[in-house]
């Protein structure tokens, strides 16, 4: 009966030390993955880099996210034509909601030759009220004339941008 217990308690203590053992490499992992969520490497936005895309023939140069919500973006023109943008907007979905009206008395239009940019502001929805460092995504839309033809067209671009 002796001989019984005594396998009896190696048994426990041998499973007791396997449960410590793989406790403690637990515990140490989960203070590890909390120490490194705490510094940030587990946002995404950390890591992205800022962008912006727009149809062929129109570029955007630099580009900038205020913490009110305010986008300034420099429009380059590299179509075969000459154009006056009529309206700018930055929304979070693929919408004419938030078109603006560029201030440029008396035809309210941005002449941009082949080859020339202009630096536009514009209120972005959904971006005012993001802290700084944060990642906005969303699309800017642009109403144009064509200079030579005077159709007007509508593009849409994506862009995505940390707030600074």
């Amino acid at each position: 009966m002796k001989i019984n217990n005594r396998i009896g308690s190696r048994k426990a203590q041998s499973a007791m030390e396997y449960l410590m053992t793989y406790g403690w490499a637990i515990l140490i992992i989960g203070i590890a993955l909390a120490a490194m969520f705490q510094m940030g490497l587990f946002n995404p936005s950390k890591y992205v880099m800022s962008t912006c895309t727009l149809p062929s023939g129109l570029t955007c140069g630099s580009f900038f996210l205020y913490p009110n919500g305010t986008l300034s973006v420099s429009i380059g023109n590299s179509l075969q034509d000459p154009i006056n943008v009529t309206a700018i907007g930055c929304t979070s979905n693929q919408t004419t909601a938030n078109m603006q009206t560029p201030y440029n008395p008396p035809s309210n239009q941005i002449y941009i030759p082949i080859g020339g940019s202009h630096t536009f502001s514009v209120n972005c929805i959904g971006a005012s009220g993001l802290a700084p460092g944060h990642l906005y995504t969303g699309y800017l839309v642009i109403n144009y004339t064509d200079d030579v033809t005077l159709f007007p067209q509508t593009i849409f671009g994506r862009i995505a941008v940390k707030i600074s």
